[in-house]
């Protein structure tokens, strides 16, 4: 059976900063009244804040490789930039001072343990910022653990995929035979193994060249030898990412565009609800003004507007909207694009001045008040705060290409990307794509928060809002 390669570093470098920063914090008393001249601060020999605050101390240190992956630290194994990895650590020392606040608001501390705190929300991402180069500068550099390594598949794709991985791990590769697919015996393709101690064979072509190259891959699979197929291609885009599920005697290779990790979904489910019911309570008056706006300038139709929309995976549902319009609107919808034409490009509408929108829609539009009712579609489920805007099912029917369905491989949302920097300012279609997308690839927990509060300005100063 083909194993799964456990990545060990993915695994230590977590335990690593938890250890770390546990150290630090054990110290951080030392370290504060070391530095308290240079700030004026007074100095507390007697103090240390794992024995004074067992409990806080507990639950904040524990929770630093959460946090950590919350906000994407670990997603690229410690090869991402430094820059990245320093605007991560903002993000991860951000949340500790949110919180540090909240508890400071709640009781009066003492200055000493106030000054320790912020030693320690300082000092903890500097110390794994430090973990974090010297990692990242092994992983680019060592050679430690060369792998012997025989490449399998056809020369054409051996040629064109073996240069595209990145050469840290080329660098770690010895490669010490090519099994060309249908030219090499099992007699000298043993012969290499044995020869050469081979660890490691690697399969290029994507999935097909599975069962072209199954005899050396069984071969190989016999000996215990470590098999890395290689699925990105020509024909298969890598906008995926690949795991190993077994479900009893059957295992199941997956390919998924967006992230499989449950607990940062299940964290994701469990906040958009709470932040939904948090902005319902605080927004009713504004919901009340609302209906006494739309029932004043179109006293014949009703206060909420419900339209079909296509939701994860394209599954229809029922969007709630403040009404806007007037209620002949989705008639006239032939009637005004052939007359006024459209803004947008591709299978959306938009209209500047859109004449179905009577005097007041045209005010609830402009601050996003007529979207307020789809907090109702995020308690329910349909949607989150944070992705790709609902759009109409028949819009979504005439997309040009199937590859743009795949921004319904998540929960559509409140705002994304394109609702902070473009919305009706860019009639792209294409533009909208590549912003959802974007998400979608990039998606964690830290780029949720960082939409959402990126959100506020463009709906207080209605950016492109039409």
């Amino acid at each position: 059976m083909i194993r799964q390669s456990q990545n060990l570093l993915s695994r230590v470098t977590p335990v690593l900063d938890f250890a770390l920063a546990f150290v630090f914090a054990y110290y951080s008393a030392n370290i504060t009244n070391r530095l308290a001249p240079l700030f004026g601060w007074e100095r507390e020999l007697a103090f240390n804040l794992l024995t004074s605050t067992p409990f806080l101390a507990g639950v904040a240190l524990v929770s630093i490789p959460f946090v950590l992956q919350c906000v994407g630290f670990y997603r690229k194994n410690n090869l991402q930039s430094i820059s990245s990895a320093i605007r991560q650590l903002i993000g991860f020392a951000a949340y500790y001072f949110a919180a540090w606040a909240i508890y400071q608001s709640t009781r009066n501390n003492a200055p000493h343990f106030n000054h320790v705190i912020l030693v320690n929300a300082v000092g903890i991402p500097l110390v794994i910022f430090c973990r974090f180069l010297l990692t990242r500068f092994w992983r680019l550099h060592t050679r430690v653990g060369l792998r012997q390594v025989i490449l399998a598949g056809t020369e054409e794709d051996i040629a064109r995929q073996w240069d595209k991985l990145p050469a840290y791990w080329r660098n770690r590769c010895n490669v010490v035979g090519r099994a060309i697919t249908g030219q090499m015996t099992e007699r000298e393709l043993q012969d290499i193994i044995e020869t050469n101690s081979v660890s490691h064979l690697v399969v290029c072509g994507g999935l097909g060249s599975y069962s072209a190259n199954e005899a050396t891959i069984q071969q190989c699979e016999m000996q215990g030898i470590d098999i890395y197929l290689m699925l990105q291609s020509e024909s298969h885009p890598g906008t995926m990412s690949a795991s190993i599920n077994d479900i009893q005697d059957s295992r199941m290779l997956i390919l998924s565009s967006v992230p499989t990790r449950f607990w940062p979904r299940l964290v994701k489910e469990i906040m958009d609800r709470i932040v939904a019911v948090i902005i319902l309570i605080c927004s009713l008056p504004v919901w009340i003004i609302a209906a006494i706006g739309i029932k004043i300038s179109d006293p014949k139709g009703p206060i909420f507007y419900k339209q079909m929309r296509s939701g994860l995976y394209g599954k229809p549902f029922g969007i709630w909207k403040f009404r806007s319009m007037y209620v002949d609107a989705d008639k006239r919808l032939d009637e005004i694009k052939a007359k006024y034409g459209n803004e947008m490009s591709g299978p959306i509408f938009k209209l500047t001045n859109d004449p179905r929108i009577f005097r007041f829609g045209h005010i609830i539009r402009k601050l996003s008040i007529d979207e307020l009712p789809q907090l109702l579609n995020i308690i329910k489920g349909d949607m989150s705060i944070v992705g790709p805007r609902p759009l109409p099912v028949y819009e979504t029917a005439e997309f040009p290409s199937i590859a743009h369905r795949r921004r319904l491989s998540v929960k559509p949302g409140l705002t994304c990307y394109w609702q902070i920097e473009d919305r009706s300012n860019n009639g792209d279609f294409d533009n909208l794509i590549r912003k959802d997308l974007k998400y979608i690839d990039n998606w964690s927990l830290w780029l949720d928060v960082v939409l959402f509060f990126r959100t506020i300005p463009a709906v207080l100063f209605g950016r492109g809002a039409k």
